[in-house]
């Protein structure tokens, strides 16, 4: 907790003007005080109106016919605020005070300042204020300077950078703003690699200070010091993690400082804002672009050629997507950080976003199309994460089937809803299964399932899983017991089983064929369901 500076020690205010004739009672007790305020004693609820680091002024004739131990109550409650001294006004007619209020002083350590009847209270409260108050407009002043400053720096446009060099002369210590989630860092001065932070607290700016501030304690793993720190987080919609740092190196942060650091942050957060609105700018120009080549591709050649030039997407042969569902709040929420990891793949690249997906659509020159390997190698952490993505990769096309890239994807993303096959899917996936998402006839699907499979499926779940693992390697029983951990011997006992209940026979190849695709069918519908509700896996 910092110390206010607009606050003056008792004893330099007894060194002032009439109060230089007034008499302390209690040796050296309290002369560190810290006075910001006075006020005159009405009455004894002192709870009630009174605060830390004030003067109690008052007569002596405020305590008369006072109870002791009402008299110790106020003393003990001044010792508990935190009052700065207890001043008594002397009257004519009372020379001098009483011994046990000396000795109530002493022993709640307040304080006892005597003064003499012809020094006013307004001299008193003129003392206590006239300095604080010519602080005070210093403090305004240097506000408005910089304010000043700072105005006259806006008119250029600057930069983060300019900004951050102009904040650094003012300041006169290093300071760095780093706009993590964009991996942005603007440093003016000698800042220490690889610091580490050791402590953070709360620290109190003065009474013109609207931003929270933290003290922070780092240590440098490069030097082997320590050093202080001073943050303060900047909350806009262009960034959701920006810091502006203030090293300090155990200096105090006087308040001035503290108003060339508010006037930065109102510039920086300006900046911020400006950013954002620039940017939502060229992402709805960009979307709109995209939305014009892939969900409204003009027929007419030229047309197309125009769209894709604004685009600059005009450069290559080639063109193939990627697309992603932002339905659930989870995918929205990784919507940037994937379409960021997405653009490494290709140098020239366009985005279009969906309220219910996302698509980043490439242009290059190779005919050799995005493979699915290339696609999980860049997007290993966010399939990691986020296990339920599908990823739905287009088929490879030229300028004159763009239209189709769109449809293609969206094809496979509503297919991977209901029947979940993996998590990056191309149409080739999907084989015979096109057929009825073209024609909105997914339904349909369900309708390929023997009713007995089914059954067994709702029933014996495990027996089906034998099924499905026996399809999977190929009807292999011994590479069916080793994926399912059994011995071969269960494996063909369950299969027999599973061979009675659906009245087929394993070496019929049409009867095979027909419980193979249903029992696939089952196995993506469950496996969507999963996906979606993972609460409900078996």
């Amino acid at each position: 907790m910092r110390k206010k500076e607009n606050s003056m020690k008792l004893k330099s205010l007894l060194s002032l003007g009439d109060l230089k004739t007034s008499k302390l009672l209690t040796d050296a007790i309290g002369l560190d005080n810290d006075v910001e305020s006075a006020m005159v004693l009405e009455a004894l609820d002192i709870e009630h109106w009174s605060k830390a680091n004030q003067l109690i002024l008052t007569s002596f004739y405020a305590f008369e016919g006072i109870t002791e131990e009402k008299l110790e109550d106020f003393f003990f409650k001044m010792r508990k605020i935190g009052i700065s001294g207890l001043v008594i006004k002397m009257d004519r007619l009372i020379k001098t005070i009483p011994e046990w209020v000396i000795e109530l002083s002493f022993k709640y350590e307040i304080p006892l300042i005597k003064i003499a009847h012809d020094v006013s209270y307004e001299k008193i409260l003129l003392a206590i204020y006239e300095p604080l108050l010519n602080y005070q407009t210093h403090i305004l002043r240097t506000y408005y300077d910089v304010r000043q400053r700072f105005t006259k720096l806006e008119r250029q446009s600057p930069s983060f950078k300019r900004i951050m060099e102009e904040f650094h002369s003012l300041i006169g210590v290093p300071c760095s703003l780093k706009i993590i989630d964009k991996q942005l860092d603007f440093s003016c001065g000698e800042i220490p690699d690889n610091q580490v932070v050791t402590d953070r607290i709360e620290f109190f700016g003065g009474e013109f200070t609207r931003n929270d501030y933290t003290q922070l304690t780092l240590f440098s793993q490069h030097t082997g010091k320590s050093q202080q720190a001073l943050e303060v987080s900047l909350f806009n919609p262009f960034s959701n993690n920006c810091l502006l740092l203030i090293y300090h190196d155990h200096k105090e942060i006087k308040e001035t400082d503290l108003m060339i650091i508010e006037n930065t942050v109102d510039v920086l957060q300006e900046k911020l804002n400006t950013e954002f609105l620039l940017k939502k700018e060229r992402y709805e120009c960009l979307n709109n672009l995209a939305d014009a080549i892939l969900q409204n591709t003009p027929e007419n050649p030229e047309e197309l050629n125009s769209l894709l030039k604004e685009a600059d997407m005009n450069h290559h042969k080639f063109y193939q997507a990627i697309a992603f569902s932002t339905k659930d709040i989870n995918n929205k929420l990784q919507k940037d950080k994937v379409l960021n990891l997405l653009k490494h793949l290709k140098t020239h690249s366009i985005f279009f976003d969906h309220h219910n997906y996302s698509l980043i659509l490439f242009n290059f020159d190779q005919d050799t199309a995005l493979t699915k390997s290339a696609i999980r190698r860049v997007l290993s952490t966010v399939l990691e994460q986020n296990p339920s993505m599908t990823f739905a990769v287009s088929e490879l096309k030229k300028k004159n089937d763009l239209k189709e890239i769109l449809m293609e994807c969206l094809d496979i993303l509503h297919f991977s809803e209901q029947f979940y096959h993996d998590d990056v899917v191309e149409l080739a996936d999907i084989g015979i299964f096109r057929h009825f998402i073209r024609n909105d006839q997914l339904g349909l699907i369900e309708d390929l399932v023997p009713e007995k499979l089914l059954i067994l499926a709702q029933n014996n779940y495990d027996l089906f899983e034998t099924l499905y693992q026996f399809l999977r390697n190929n009807r292999n029983y011994k590479q069916t017991a080793e994926t399912m951990f059994l011995h071969s011997k269960t494996i063909r006992y369950r299969l027999s089983k599973i061979e009675l209940f659906l009245a087929i026979d394993l070496n019929d190849p049409l009867q095979m064929m027909n419980h193979e695709i249903g029992t696939y069918i089952i196995k993506m519908r469950r496996t969507a369901f999963e996906k979606t509700n993972p609460t409900h896996k078996r």
